[in-house]
């Protein structure tokens, strides 16, 4: 696992969402001290032989895990994850490891869906428009019944599992299929919901009048940032958009382009290799305005590198640091007891894949080991109504939470800001949806 200065900032966060204040803990019946702080409880897991044995009560799981851990043993229920694990323009392979580490978890432990274990088949994309395609073919001819989400840039394939009556849950939003289609039901608002959360946030709380918007100019990413502008401009605000190159992006003429007309706030729609060089810029400019960045910006190797240049950074989080949320002690107690096999490192973006499998497991549940099919997942979660979310906000799949992007079945966003190497929650839930109409 990484070690860095700023895994103290996802520890934090842990921390506040455990309601980790005590100094001393409660005893339980037997006269055994209950732990009460993060590191405690981890603890406390790490030397137990199950995960279900240790963890707290209040996990969205709760109804679904068994008074002792139960191994799966029956048929399989073959399911599918579709992921750009590798290529020039990007690698998220913690996208699928997550996957793979969640199912351990339900087979091991959770006696599966009423005693049937998951059997994975993974695809990578290679940021290959015709792999995507080829992925989704495989996923038809291999007879899974859903296709759990990854980062699929290209997206072409969900056009297929659209015409084969295969679910495609979750993952990351990032291709216009993936926000459209009828199969997809997404629990993250992408860059969409990012700049709508953070344009809500400047002009509401900060009342900010002038916002500039560095955007990376492709497809989905530019749709997002304009859908933005016209939510912005809408709620009073003048936007300047400043669109950049997807990759090698030069920073210097974007950021100095950003801040010619006095913009009271600059939002940043960029990731991965974008992040540090944007960050970089602001620092060296000496930019005194709020800059808001996407979530991925957070992850612990960025900010790693960019030391005090990120300080002051606003991020969209999609989580909400609820103190009696124990969904964080499950998944940390679980990548800790689970993720070696797979060298997983809990804080990065597999936490968003995590929270997929987590959301169609409960629904696998609800339909029952004997009755799965791609149709009854489908009419699952298109009956979908304020239902929890693995760590995030409910979900509701009435194709209505953002006007036109009907998959976004819980958009919704909350931001957080970094100071003192730690990131403090400055929102509440954003509904983007009422905001962009």
């Amino acid at each position: 696992m990484r070690h860095s200065k700023y895994a103290a900032v996802w520890v934090a966060l842990f921390a506040i969402v455990l309601g980790a204040c005590s100094e001393s803990g409660s005893s339980d019946a037997d006269g055994s001290s209950t732990p009460t702080t993060v590191d405690d409880r981890l603890e406390k897991c790490a030397s137990a032989a199950t995960v279900v044995s240790c963890i707290p009560s209040g996990s969205m799981l709760d109804e679904y895990l068994p008074q002792q851990a139960t191994k799966a043993t029956g048929e399989p229920i073959v399911l599918g994850t579709i992921n750009q694990d590798t290529g020039a323009a990007g690698a998220f392979p913690e996208l699928t490891t997550a996957d793979k580490v969640a199912i351990d978890f339900i087979n091991t432990e959770l006696n599966g869906v009423d005693g049937r274990p998951i059997e994975l088949v993974t695809c990578d994309t290679q940021f290959s428009p015709d792999l995507s395609q080829g992925c989704a073919q495989e996923m038809v001819s291999r007879r899974v019944a859903a296709v759990v989400g990854g980062i699929d840039v290209w997206g072409t394939g969900i056009t297929t599992l659209e015409n084969n009556g295969i679910p495609y849950v979750g993952g990351i939003p990032v291709s216009f299929e993936s926000a459209r289609s009828p199969v997809s039901f997404q629990f993250s608002g992408g860059t969409w919901g990012a700049v709508l959360g953070q344009g809500e946030y400047a002009i509401e709380e900060l009342g900010a009048k002038k916002i500039s918007l560095i955007y990376a100019d492709f497809g989905p990413i530019t749709d997002s940032a304009e859908l933005g502008k016209r939510a912005m401009e809408a709620h009073g605000a003048t936007v300047t958009l400043v669109p950049v190159a997807p990759v090698n992006a030069d920073m210097v003429t974007a950021l100095n382009t950003a801040v010619q007309p006095g913009p009271d706030a600059i939002l940043a729609l960029t990731a991965d290799s974008g992040c540090r060089p944007a960050m970089d810029t602001v620092q060296q400019l000496g930019v005194t305005v709020p800059v808001f960045y996407t979530g991925a910006c957070a992850a612990p190797a960025i900010l790693d590198a960019v030391g005090d240049a990120a300080d002051g950074a606003i991020f969209n989080l999609e989580a909400e640091l609820d103190a009696g949320n124990a969904d964080n002690l499950v998944y940390r107690a679980v990548a800790q007891k689970y993720g070696p096999k797979y060298d997983y490192d809990w804080q990065g973006a597999g936490t968003v894949s995590f929270r997929s499998v987590m959301n169609l497991y409960a629904q696998l549940r609800g339909i029952g080991g004997a009755n799965i099919t791609p149709a009854a997942i489908l009419d699952r979660f298109r009956a979908a109504r304020d239902v929890p979310s693995f760590f995030g906000h409910p979900y509701t799949c009435n194709g209505r939470q953002l006007d036109g992007y009907p998959a976004m079945c819980s958009p919704q966003q909350t931001l957080g800001k970094l100071e003192n190497d730690a990131i403090t929650q400055i929102s509440g839930w954003i509904d983007v949806g009422a905001f962009a109409r």
